[in-house]
């Protein structure tokens, strides 16, 4: 019988190149799995959410890094001298993935590019995440988040119906990317499970998220170009009424499906509404969608909370759930008892939950391994174990630049002997 293993991709091996969220996101996700993610940070301070932001730094610890990257060791080379680009080609021997997220063009710069690893380790698998991919017409462009989310679409379809375009309350793009740049990655892995062969991969954060399009991409499409929707505001056509709406203490989601149009005009005590041409077939409904959103609201009133309501609905299985803050979400995540959370002690923080990647196995767990690595913590362990260097030769490199490690580390050390 093969080897039950703890988690699924335990023994694998991940050099993380990664800044700011995107590529991160791809690194947490695999040490979620079972991964050893390595992150290779750059002199002098390291990856750029080490430098702050909210909350601020307690006892050297960042709270943006550690969202990001717990559970990845640190190595801190100065790639951008040759002695260092060549001990990072060394280590790509002993690693299966290498995940990057830079602009476009700039680790190739430095001879830190797919063919280079490949030449030493064929079957090394490596991950590139950018605004726009490695190849087309904005290759070259700086890419983020809003940029992305902006050349997608969904930034015009996300805001008030005169036209405004909200922002969404998260960085769709950046998880999008980490998240089909973990699809890709273990794709890759099974093509070399098969063949022996690594590859290399492109993901773009703008095609992300326009993978994510549903309905009126299709009419988009279906319709060659014909149909170009703009901003609905809090209601979404198909099935109407389907949108937000207002009770007495707070907001619901409600969807009526079509075939539950005429139930729900006797539920809420209209049962005229089925005869009334302007509410009688579902595009009538949504052409008169602002006088049936007050019809409905006025019903919603009549309760004396939001809890009523949703009792109500849900007992008659409409589809409603009341629209939360992210503390209530939390505490529900919490109170499910699923897992979605993972308690880690932070230096200065005490016990904080982190989430973990949403995903439940029968066989195997899900669960990142409690490191939170100051910047170069594990030079000389990786550096030792991995290509067997002197602690000398560390020393020297250390003493040279190429080696960098936070000024804790050494009192770390020293602790411990």
């Amino acid at each position: 019988m093969p080897e039950r293993l703890q988690q699924n991709l335990a023994g694998l091996r991940v050099l993380d190149i990664t800044q700011y969220i995107a590529g991160p996101t791809l690194g947490r996700m695999l040490a979620d799995l079972g991964a050893e993610v390595v992150k290779l940070e750059m002199p002098p301070k390291g990856e750029f959410s080490r430098r702050g932001g909210f909350p601020p730094q307690v006892e050297g610890q960042s709270p943006a890094y550690i969202y990001y990257n717990r559970g990845k060791r640190s190595i801190c080379i100065d790639f951008k001298r040759a002695e260092g680009a060549a001990i990072v080609i060394q280590l790509a021997r002993h690693f299966d993935i290498i995940i990057e997220n830079y602009t476009p063009g700039v680790l190739s710069k430095y001879g830190l590019n797919y063919e280079a690893f490949k030449a030493i380790n064929p079957r090394i698998i490596m991950c590139s995440i950018s605004g726009f991919g490695q190849t087309g017409s904005r290759v070259n462009l700086p890419g983020n988040d809003m940029t992305a989310q902006a050349m997608s679409g969904l930034l015009h379809l996300t805001g008030t119906e005169d036209g405004t375009p909200v922002y969404p309350g998260m960085y769709l793009a950046d998880g999008g990317g980490g998240v089909n740049g973990t699809a890709a990655v273990l794709a890759a892995l099974y093509y070399r499970e098969r063949t022996g062969l690594g590859q290399y991969i492109d993901v773009a954060l703008y095609e992300c998220v326009f993978h994510m399009h549903d309905v009126f991409l299709m009419q988009n499409l279906f319709t060659y170009g014909d149909y170009n929707p703009g901003a609905t505001g809090r209601h979404r056509p198909g099935a109407t009424p389907c949108g937000l709406f207002k009770t007495r203490d707070g907001w619901i989601i409600l969807t009526v499906l079509n075939h539950q149009w005429e139930r729900f005009t006797k539920d809420i005590g209209k049962p005229e509404l089925m005869n009334d041409e302007r509410f009688n077939h579902y595009s009538c409904r949504w052409e008169n969608r602002h006088l049936l959103e007050t019809i409905i609201e006025e019903w919603l009133g009549s309760f004396d909370s939001r809890e009523e309501v949703l009792r109500f609905l849900l007992d008659r299985h409409y589809l409603a759930a009341p629209v939360l803050d992210l503390q209530q979400t939390v505490e529900l995540v919490k109170g499910e008892g699923r897992g979605a959370l993972q308690n880690v002690e932070i230096p200065g923080y005490g016990e904080i939950p982190l989430p973990k990647v949403p995903y439940q196995f029968s066989e195997t767990k899900v669960e990142f391994q409690p490191i939170l690595s100051l910047l170069g913590e594990d030079n000389r362990d990786i550096l030792r174990d991995y290509l067997g260097y002197s602690e000398q030769k560390i020393d020297e490199l250390q003493a040279s630049g190429i080696l960098i490690e936070d000024s804790e580390v050494r009192h770390l050390r020293e602790g411990r002997k």
